[in-house]
């Protein structure tokens, strides 16, 4: 029978951790007995590893002797690694897997181990980069583990200095290998060995800033690796001035790159631009008063040469430089760094505006070969200009504002001319860049321009193409470069939408379903950052695309998210992004501050009901974050600024009405002036119905004037608000009778008292009411103002003693002359004014037919 301590409780057993450790020792991992069979073996051995944490053992638990087992299990399996990586010659593929399960180790043990086996871990590793009799693989694997360790490494501050010399025996190593004629994969690694070093411990390469920088900048010259590695390259000489860490070092290497790439283009551009182009760089890079160096890394700035390869390996230089630019722009420096704004902004502009035309005084020094060679590499350039406006615009932000106009003109300059679907996107982008950063003052100027160029690109579905059908047409055309409008461009014909927006398009291409997209995120950001504007030029017309573009898209049913998995094609994918950019948009045009309500909510609330039951794909989740926004348009409320918490029901109603201040004069502009006033605190569910009266407040079923009313109810003093509008004229001077006033002045029984007037500009009515306990103060007799002070009163129901309730009070500031006071004689009290309101309080003693007396009086009389 087994004893408890080998009985595994469950899959979280600290037991079976050691257990886990000693099967894959003795199964997996390859030894003198044990033969490697293949890689994938590897990965399933890292993911036990990482899944269950089997060599994060705690330092501290009840058990003694499982933690005892743990240690012991994670200890022979770091002699196995270890033993493994020292045998090189005899098989190096059971080499290569225990250096990658050490690089896992490095990463997965606890501290204490780390810290105790790193520095003799880290010299076992290196000896592989160092020799020359290692296969490539086994120095790539080396790398990755290294840079693994000396990433664990960073993130220990007391061992800062420790790091900083361990990492300095890599640098040698690693420019051994950039500088020999090394394969692809290792110098991949070696780059990213370098820039972890780089990024860990800056100071490391201080002494070695120079050679690293001219072996980096050598590949890049060289032009003959794979797009992703010279990338890494680019990426690596954009965090060298971080070795340095201070301003000259960021500026210097700035200014060289933007050198080198206009002297290259000075070159490449020869018939295309104007001649000046290259001094308008020089003036702007070099101080007055110096000279431009003639070459940089050891390459002429202005070479004439005519041979295509060596062209082609320039233009290619010229993007990776650029990209190094995108880079030293976004990522952080340690400290601030003044940037060449006006040299990079006119570098993007000298590529954008170079379009393969002919200049007419220069077209007979190049020949139709070169055009046709530049023409073909010209969309690469322009993609990484727009890459670097981009990164401008990201870096700089708020602080580009002066510089706010001529980006402006650049950008809508260029749009205009551009065609080609990955640029539109690209350009869409930056207008995104530019509302999102600089708010409302760009979007004056921008509004237009994406108004017209997204109606344009969303134009096929508008004029009634189906949503799926223009889908699929995308993918069964063959694809073909687009040609330019300039020189030769094919032929092309004028549609005119039935919005008003002539255009210029190909007869056979569709627009593309990610220009789209682009287009309708840029008019969605248009109408968050923009959409308060006036902009009646373009808002119906927005507003109407972005309805009809969301009904197109899910007239033919919703996408759903699972077609992806088992049916990976693109029309699929973009089909299912365009609903959801379709919907995006449609809900920003919705919450847009607008002078009148949304013309299409209600056939967009249908969209959103009909999208949220889609369970489980974007589109629901998105459609029901629509409807909750969307509810503030579908049920207006006055809800008050601040709640109070009410002890019961009467305090419910008494902080109903706080102290407001009312102005005749003043006219309410809110919706709640005219009929529905703004209920303050504790409300309770029946207010749901506000929407209901703001709509209609006439149609609101009301209490006579003459109901009776509880004589307890005077003598509590309960508060009775007024609210009035200016331009009303009473309807009892019209001949009306008591009763159809009600929709001015309205007493209601029980926890809620609410008085309407709208005649409190006009005229003040006066009336007496016999009432015992009642008090009203007196009113002021101010020749300009006339301040009313009402008491509140207890319903019946409460049953609240007056003197131990606390009374609320309403002032109501009337403007205009008074020569009335409040007399108070017995029970009976007259509140007189020249201008003012009618209050009618009658004892529930009295009959319910009695009707109190009331006096019309000619407001211009005494």
């Amino acid at each position: 029978m087994a004893t408890s301590e080998m009985v595994i409780k469950d899959m979280y057993d600290v037991g079976l951790k050691p257990r886990m450790i000693r099967t894959l020792l003795k199964e997996d991992v390859p030894d003198d007995k044990i033969p490697f069979d293949s890689p994938s073996k590897l990965s399933c051995i890292i993911s036990c590893i990482q899944s269950h944490k089997l060599l994060s053992e705690p330092s501290i638990t009840d058990n003694n002797k499982q933690i005892e087992r743990w240690k012991s299990s994670v200890n022979d399996w770091v002699a196995r690694l270890l033993s493994l990586i020292s045998k090189t010659t005899t098989t190096p593929d059971k080499c290569w897997a225990g250096i990658c399960l050490l690089g896992v180790t490095c990463q997965e043990c606890n501290a204490d181990r780390f810290l105790g086996s790193y520095a003799a871990w880290f010299d076992k590793m290196l000896t592989h980069i160092q020799s020359r009799g290692d296969s490539q693989f086994v120095k790539v694997a080396a790398c990755t583990s290294i840079s693994d360790l000396i990433t664990r490494l960073a993130g220990f501050p007391n061992v800062k200095k420790e790091g900083t010399s361990l990492a300095g025996k890599v640098i040698q190593p690693v420019l051994k290998l950039l500088n020999e004629d090394s394969s692809e994969a290792v110098l991949e690694g070696a780059i990213h060995l370098l820039c972890t070093v780089i990024s860990s411990f800056p100071a490391t390469l201080q002494r070695h800033h120079e050679s690293v920088e001219a072996a980096i900048t050598s590949k890049i010259f060289s032009g003959k690796f794979s797009v992703n590695l010279m990338k890494k390259l680019a990426h690596c000489l954009a965090l060298l001035p971080e070795s340095k860490g201070d301003e000259d070092s960021w500026i210097s290497a700035m200014r060289k790159v933007l050198l080198l790439v206009n002297g290259y283009l000075t070159e490449i551009f020869t018939g295309l631009e104007e001649e000046t182009k290259w001094d308008e760089a020089v003036r702007l890079l070099v101080p007055p008063g110096e000279v431009p160096p003639p070459s940089l890394w050891g390459q002429k700035l202005l070479e004439d040469t005519s041979d295509k390869e060596r062209k082609r390996s320039k233009l290619c230089s010229i993007s990776m430089f650029i990209l190094s630019c995108c880079e030293m722009l976004t990522n952080s420096y340690p400290v601030q760094v003044s940037v060449p704004v006006r040299s990079l902004l006119a570098l993007v502009e000298r590529v954008l505006m170079v379009n393969g035309s002919l200049s007419p005084t220069t077209s007979s020094f190049v020949i139709l070969a070169e055009q046709e060679f530049i023409c073909s590499e010209l969309p690469v350039l322009h993609s990484y200009a727009l890459e670097l406006l981009a990164s401008v615009i990201k870096g700089i932000r708020s602080q580009l504002l002066p510089h706010a106009a001529y980006i402006v003109r650049l950008v809508k300059e260029y749009f205009k001319r551009c065609e080609l679907p990955e640029l539109r996107i690209k350009v869409y982008s930056i207008t995104k860049l530019l509302l999102m950063s600089m708010g409302i003052g760009i979007a004056i100027y921008l509004a237009q321009e994406v108004v017209n160029c997204s109606l344009h690109d969303l134009n096929p579905i508008v004029d009634g193409t189906s949503f799926h059908a223009n889908a699929k047409s995308e993918l069964l055309l063959p694809p073909f470069h687009r040609k330019r409008k300039h020189g030769a461009t094919g032929s092309l014909e004028q549609l005119h939408d039935r919005i008003g927006l002539e255009v210029e398009a190909s007869k056979n291409r569709p627009t593309a379903i990610s220009v789209k997209i682009a287009a309708l995120g840029a008019l969605e950001t248009l109408l968050t950052v923009g959409g308060g504007l006036r902009s009646e030029s373009w808002r119906s017309k927005v507003d109407n695309l972005l309805i009809t573009i969301a009904t197109e898209s899910c007239k033919e049913g919703w996408v759903s998210d699972e077609s992806k998995t088992f049916l990976p094609n693109e029309s699929t994918l973009t089909c299912s992004d365009l609903q959801l950019a379709a919907l995006h948009a449609l809900l920003a045009s919705l919450l847009s501050p607008s002078r009148v309500r949304p013309p299409h909510l209600a056939p967009a609330l249908e969209i959103f009901r009909r999208g949220r039951q889609e369970i489980g794909t974007k589109v629901s989740e998105f459609c029901a974050y629509a409807l909750l926004a969307l509810e503030v348009l579908i049920h207006p409320r006055a809800l008050p600024l601040a709640d109070f918490p009410s002890a019961s029901s009467f305090n419910e109603v008494n902080h109903r009405f706080p102290e407001n201040i009312y102005s005749v004069a003043q006219k309410h502009s809110n919706p709640f002036s005219s009929g529905v006033q703004d209920t303050g605190h504790g409300l309770s569910d029946s207010d749901d119905d506000l929407y209901k009266s703001w709509l209609d407040s006439s149609k609101e079923t009301e209490s006579p004037v003459g109901e009776s009313m509880d004589t307890e109810r005077v003598q509590q003093g309960e508060n009775i608000p007024v609210a009035g509008s200016s331009g009303a004229k009473s309807p009892w001077r019209n001949g009306h009778s008591p009763a159809a006033a009600s929709a001015d002045i309205e007493i209601r029984r029980g926890d809620e008292t609410m008085v309407d007037s709208q005649q409190l500009q006009e005229s003040m009515e006066q009336h007496q009411e016999s009432s015992k306990g009642a008090s009203i103060p007196t009113v002021t007799g101010d020749p300009n103002v006339t301040t009313v002070v009402l008491t509140s009163f207890a319903s019946k129901d409460d049953a609240l003693n007056s003197r131990d309730t606390e009374m609320a009070s309403l002032q109501a500031v009337v403007a205009g002359e008074s020569d009335g006071l409040a007399t108070k004689d017995g029970n009976t009290t007259t509140l007189s004014a020249q201008k003012g309101t009618t209050f009618a309080i009658e004892d529930d003693n009295q009959s319910t037919d009695s009707v109190p007396d009331i006096v019309d009086v000619d407001p211009d009389s005494d």
